[in-house]
């Protein structure tokens, strides 16, 4: 008794919670799309590439106008005049304990610089571009997301479905249980069949019911998940669409799985070219204005400014570019190396899907036709039955063999269709 109240339990809060709401895969896969916490990381490394660009530029190209200052004081200890006295900050002295004036005295600077890099556009030219390429690797990195989340999410609606199917055929059973069941009574009242024939088809109807109660469960166990994947946090009652998939022919003959080993190449060459603008000449004009005291008397008339030019070129640097080579080289070969790991698993992923699909369709067809055997089976059975030259327990043997057939049916067209989903996702 506890177990009906259990299993009556299950059922209404599956009922209750899901109803009448249509949703369909797209629905799902736009919501996973919208929620997930990585596509927006990567959206929010595009924008931050894109930021980067006019850092570059500023670096670069443009001026840099800096307010500084220095004040520094020299503290002795004098002596002079006979006298032993602290001075903070003494011009000059004779006689007294501390720093050597002649070397280290007391001063005041306060003023700005400016500086404007002459030969810094090549420099930007290429960070520039390979900012863009960082901002394509990113934005390749959220096309890859977005067609991953594509495929659990189809994967996780199509259990859905499996289970709901699955419910969809515990309730024609019951139907047909029901059937039987009335014209069992009635050949038990003429006294054709025994009242253990009814018992039996209540034990069916019970295991059926059961079997409906458990598909219920997966259901809504299936479909919380995809939920939580999908980020969506309400409760609405909600009904599946049906959903069928058929594979994606492609035009381009070239996987987009590997565009990020070529964008990776490009930005290994973008470092490297970086790395080597640093031995070309840098030269900057720069202007200092200000004040510049060592001696605090008359102190405003120590306002002035300068101008100059500053110039560097490195020469030699230990053959650092030469091993800075050697590593992009390296880093190439690797490259190269998981690229061609890539396109070699990318194929055989299709071969196999290509070859279960075809094993699948030919069980699916097998079983088509076992169905319809068993379909003619058990109309002659029932007619048998009437006529007396049949036991019920026969009927349900073949009946129980049937929805078997029927379960497993299912279970091949929902894997089947799970097989074109991963081809779809591979041949991309």
């Amino acid at each position: 008794m506890l177990r009906l109240f259990f299993t009556l339990g299950v059922i209404f809060c599956c009922f209750a919670g899901y109803g009448k709401t249509a949703r369909n895969l797209s629905y799902y896969i736009e919501f996973a799309k919208t929620s997930s916490p990585l596509l927006h990381d990567y959206k929010g490394r595009i924008e931050i590439q894109q930021m980067e660009e006019q850092r570059l530029k500023a670096v670069y190209i443009r001026s840099k106008l800096e307010l500084n200052g220095e004040f520094l004081f020299v503290p002795i200890i004098s002596k002079d005049g006979g006298k032993t006295s602290f001075l903070w900050n003494a011009q000059n002295g004779t006689d007294y304990y501390g720093y050597d004036l002649g070397e280290s005295s007391g001063h005041l600077y306060a003023g700005f610089t400016w500086t404007q890099p002459l030969l810094g556009g090549g420099l930007y030219e290429a960070s520039r571009k390979q900012t863009e390429i960082q901002a394509a690797i990113q934005s390749n990195n959220m096309r890859l997301e977005k067609h991953q989340l594509e495929r659990t999410v189809t994967e996780q609606y199509l259990l859905c479905l499996l289970d709901k199917s699955l419910v969809g055929l515990a309730d024609s059973v019951r139907r047909v249980l029901q059937q039987q069941e009335l014209i069992v009574q009635e050949l038990v009242q003429d006294g054709i069949l025994r009242q253990s024939d009814l018992h039996l088809l209540a034990i069916e109807k019970a295991a059926n019911y059961d079997l409906k109660t458990a598909s219920w469960q997966s259901y809504c166990t299936h479909l919380s998940d995809l939920n939580i994947l999908c980020g969506i946090t309400d409760t609405a009652k909600v009904e599946l669409d049906a959903v069928c998939l058929f594979p994606e022919i492609k035009n381009n003959p070239i996987s987009l799985f590997l565009e990020q080993y070529r964008l990776d190449s490009l930005n290994v060459a973008a470092n490297l070219r970086v790395f080597k603008l640093q031995y070309k000449p840098r030269l900057n004009l720069f202007v200092n204005g200000g004040l510049q005291v060592s001696n605090y008397t008359h102190v405003y008339r120590h306002l002035g400014w300068n101008a100059g030019l500053t110039f560097s070129w490195t020469i030699f640097d230990g053959r650092q570019k030469r091993w800075q080579e050697q590593q992009m080289q390296v880093q190439m070969r690797t490259i190269s190396a998981y690229k061609a790991h890539e396109r070699f698993q990318n194929e055989e992923h299709k071969k196999k899907c290509l070859s279960e699909m075809q094993l699948y369709g030919e069980r699916l067809n097998a079983l088509c036709g076992q169905l319809s055997e068993y379909d003619t089976v058990l109309v002659n059975y029932l007619k048998e039955i009437r006529a007396g030259q049949r036991s019920v327990v026969d009927y349900i043997t073949v009946l129980r063999n049937k929805i078997q057939a029927e379960r497993d049916y299912v279970t091949l067209q929902t894997n089947r269709q799970l097989l074109i989903a991963a081809y779809n996702y591979w041949n991309w």
